[in-house]
Order: structure tokens, then sequence, then C-alpha cells
């Protein structure tokens, strides 16, 4: 088990997805429990996504250019050629950047860090590609650079002016949380003054979809089901989840450096753990194991936690798996925990969702609400008290944030918030 370490702070956020492009319309779309699962355009079994149809590279870019003029010639002369996904997470980390307080930023830090969470974030982009090749010998020639996941650290860090460490952490659909674990071993450590943590959304080719669809992990029916009815984690109907595309980023810093902006919330502890398997199939064991190592790095007991933003993807196994770890972990205490899943608005959106899913409790815990479980009707266990169809009060200073990758890798966050709103009705 890790030792306690020093919290960090979390002084700016930024996120892009389905349901909103901006930090106040996300959080006005969560407490509303609002959906951005759409009918996907997918030829093949995938018929529902939660797509970013409302985000316009270019109605950005000129909105930067009125808040951040020195940003957004960088940003428009950096992205010109580049991946969607590489677009989405400059958004998102611009954003961050701005919240934090661009001249705070600008000023700098003995040593600012660079994460970015996600492994093959380009594939639909290197299918593309490889279509035009085969069919006309064509090929971009911008193509060598643009594949890698590492294309997403040089152009975040031209734009951003950031010459510290910098790396791509890959650990699947925990990639968001692995890059936090790595973000909060390096504050502790002392390597950074500050870090940008950005969780890159994934460019799924349908080769990739149509693979989930196939091993069972997605959603592949329901032709006549409405969208927003689709994604039910934790309800007895659930039968995968729904792909979601999107970004969000944060600016870490270590709590004694954090001078120049508020302090929005903190991580106060995390933890990464393998089940030294490499199958699909989830562990409880596991999963258990990653939340009680977060908690001891926060140095606090499963009491003191009132939220826990599960991994919840809807897929049968892993629901159930989940809510046998929390019984495990928080036995006759489950009562009062309140526990919801942001997947069911946003979809799973992979590498980025662990950062989403960050962004989604500190605003719950900032502002004393858990938002809904949009489409649990029958919980698979009534023993566990899941945010119903509507946001309920949320009254903690503590939450836990889950993430659990295929191959056995389990990820927990502890996330204290910074308004205390003990004693709401």
């Amino acid at each position: 088990m890790p030792e306690a370490s020093k919290p960090v702070a979390i002084t700016g956020m930024g996120i892009v997805c389905s349901i909103a492009c901006d930090l106040p319309a996300f959080g006005e779309a969560i407490r509303a429990g609002r959906s951005g699962i759409v009918r996907a355009s997918s030829s093949n079994g995938v018929r529902f996504g939660a797509t970013l149809q409302d985000f316009e590279f270019d109605t950005w870019l000129e909105q930067l250019k009125l808040v951040a003029p020195a940003l957004f010639q960088k940003a428009r002369k950096v992205l010109a050629n580049t991946t969607i996904s590489t677009r989405w997470s400059v958004c998102a980390a611009t954003q961050a950047v701005l919240n934090a307080g661009l001249k705070a930023f600008e000023e700098g830090t003995p040593a600012c860090g660079l994460i970015v969470a996600g492994s093959n974030l380009a594939q639909n982009y290197c299918s593309k590609n490889w279509q035009t090749f085969s069919s006309s010998g064509h090929i971009n020639p911008r193509y060598a650079i643009s594949f890698w996941d590492t294309n997403q650290l040089g152009c975040l860090s031209e734009i951003l002016s950031i010459r510290g460490p910098g790396v791509t952490v890959g650990a699947g659909a925990a990639s968001g949380n692995a890059a936090l674990f790595q973000a909060f071993h390096w504050l502790n450590a002392g390597l950074v003054e500050r870090c940008v943590v950005v969780g890159a959304g994934m460019e799924f080719s349908e080769l990739e979809l149509e693979g989930f669809a196939v091993l069972g992990a997605m959603v592949s029916d329901g032709l006549d089901t409405e969208p927003d009815q689709v994604g039910r984690p934790f309800d007895r109907s659930h039968s995968g989840f729904v792909f979601g595309e999107g970004s969000a980023a944060v600016i870490l810093e270590r709590s004694e450096s954090a001078l120049h902006s508020p302090v929005l919330a903190e991580i106060a502890g995390t933890s990464l753990v393998l089940d030294g398997n490499h199958s699909p199939a989830p562990s409880a064991d596991g999963e258990v194991r990653a939340m009680q190592a977060a908690l001891t790095a926060a140095n606090i007991s499963p009491d003191q936690i009132g939220y826990l933003n599960a991994h919840g993807t809807a897929t049968p196994l892993g629901d159930r798996t989940e809510c046998a770890a929390i019984h495990t972990l928080f036995k006759d205490k489950t009562r009062d925990l309140l526990v919801n899943s942001t997947k069911s608005l946003t979809g799973h959106c992979f590498s980025a969702s662990g950062l989403i899913e960050l962004v989604a409790c500190v605003l719950q815990l900032n502002n004393g609400f858990a938002h809904p479980n949009r489409n649990l009707e029958d919980p698979i266990d009534p023993d566990l008290h899941f945010v119903g169809r509507q946001a309920e009060t949320l009254a903690t200073d503590y939450a836990l944030s889950n993430g659990f990758g295929f191959g056995g890798i389990n990820s927990t966050v502890v996330v204290k918030g910074r308004n205390n709103h003990a004693g709401r009705n």
C-alpha cells in the first residue's frame, strides 16, 4: 500500500464533449441530466454514439482570438493540418489555462509538465489516410508526424510554451486516471511545480467500433430505441456502453505553490494497480485494491467518502463487478454513499473519461449536487444508493472517481472539494 501523500491543487479545468463545450455549460448539462447520445452514422452495427456535433473548430478559434490573441496565433499555426483529437485536446487545455488565469500561466514556474492521457488516438485518421494511399498512392506529407500520439505533446507544448517533462500515458479506459496518477507523483516528488493533464479524445474508425460491438461490450441493437434512452449504467436493461467523443484538461499545482489563481479542488490521493490478467474481464478484487490504495494515499477512510463517480459503463459484467467491489469496501455504509455514472450522459469517452469525470466530480462537490443517472429505472443492486433520474443534493467533502481498463488496469482518484456543504438540506 502507498504511504499518504500531499494533496495537489486543481487550479484550472476545461472540457469539450457531446453535452457541452465549456465549463459553465457542462455544469448545467450534468445537473439537468442531459444526454449527448445520438444515432450514429456508422455503416456497420454501431447504432449510437455521444458525438461532438456542436464543436466547430473555426468558431472556437475566433473565440480564442478575442480572449487570448497570442494563444490564438500559435493554435492557428500549429493546428492547421493535424488530427481532430489534437484539436479537441488543445481546446480543452486552453480553456483550463484561461480558467487558471493566463497571466499566471505565462509567468511560468521552475518546471511545468505535460501529460496526455491516451494511446492509439488517431485510428480514424490512420484509416482514412490508408484508404487514400491504397486507392491513389497519395500520402499526406505530415502523416509520419501526425499519426503518433506524441504529436499531441508537441502541439500542446508549443501552443502553451511548456518546456518541462512530458509523456503520453496509455492505460486503456483508465488512461485519464493513470495520467492523474503520474502527475500527482511528479508534483509530490517535486519534479514539477505545475502540470497540465489532458484527457485526449479517441478517433475510432469503423473497424474499432465494430470490434467493440463484436466483443459484446458496446450497444449495437435497439434500432427502435430513442437515443436519449440508450446508455443505462446499473440498470437491469443495460446492454453495453455507448462510445463518446470529447476531451478534458486540468491544471495541477503543488498546493504550496498555487499562489496565482483560486484552488478549485484538490486531488488528495490516487492509485493504479493491475490484476495480473490480460483479459477484458473486470476483477472486484482489483477494483477494491485500487479504491483502498487511493484512500490510503489520501490518508482518509471509506467513511469520509460521500460520493462515488463510478466507472459505470453499462456492460452487465462490469456493472455487477463494480457493485460487488463497492459493497466490499464500504460494507454497511453503502446507503450513505451517492453513486452515479457520468457515462450515462456523455457516453464512454475512453482515454478522456477520467478527466471528464474528474471535472464532473469537482463541479458536483463544489455546487452541492449529484447529477442524475439518466436512464436508471430498475437498479441492478437495490442496496446501493444510486442517484435517480433527477439530481440529488450532495453534502460531502470527498469523492472517489473510478477508472478501469481492459487488461486488468484499475485506478481511483480521491477528490476533495473546496466548498463545505455539510448541513445542507
